[in-house]
């Protein structure tokens, strides 16, 4: 199985002064202990007017992975992610979807996803719901007492997602022949286990 000869994350933000630095240092963490390959990460800032600009320029002298582009006025998330695929770099890039708090455990499933050669893109998305009554049966049934061991609140409220597009199938889905592709999509639900504290 080849894989990807560079890894992109793209990071949209908008005024996130306080935010920024522990979400970079946490995906720098996270390609670390999960990749071998080169990767960097591309923070776009959408228009901020606070001291967002400041903080990427001396993460960018920190860290030769964080590459910074700049929207001169505020143009979306969507339009921020969009400009972060155009100026990555990478055969494989992940895009966060909103100016949250990234998920590592939605980058390493992209990530294992992007094994099977055929994936042209994919989408994590995680949002808290209750664990459903079937699962907890199952569960009880098994011999554990996973009823007691659930969040009754989840400690993470805000949805989070990330796209992985593998960009060389782009470019082939772009050409002369690309209609001779079809893309198909399928949806799964899953359940995980999150250490405690």
């Amino acid at each position: 199985m080849a894989r990807a000869a560079k890894i992109s994350v793209v990071l949209p933000v908008r005024d996130a002064q306080e935010r920024i630095a522990p979400r970079v240092e946490l995906v720098l963490e996270a390609l670390r202990s999960l990749v071998t390959e080169q990767f960097e990460i591309v923070v776009v800032d959408d228009g901020s007017t606070d001291e967002t600009a400041r903080v990427l320029a001396e993460l960018t002298d920190l860290y030769a992975q964080v590459r910074v582009a700049r929207h001169s006025r505020p143009r979306g998330m969507e339009a921020a992610g969009q400009t972060g695929l155009e100026r990555a770099t990478g055969d494989l890039v992940f895009i966060q979807e909103a100016d949250t708090m990234i998920r590592v455990d939605d980058l390493r499933r992209l990530y294992r996803m992007s094994e099977d050669e055929t994936v042209v893109a994919a989408r994590a998305e995680s949002t808290p719901r209750p664990v459903s009554d079937a699962l907890l049966r199952r569960l009880r049934a098994w011999g554990t007492s996973a009823d007691e061991q659930i969040d009754v609140v989840p400690v993470r409220t805000e949805k989070s997602s990330l796209q992985m597009i593998r960009r060389p199938h782009l470019q082939r889905l772009a050409s002369r022949g690309g209609e001779n592709f079809r893309l198909a999509a399928e949806t799964s639900f899953s359940t995980s286990l999150e250490p405690v504290g």
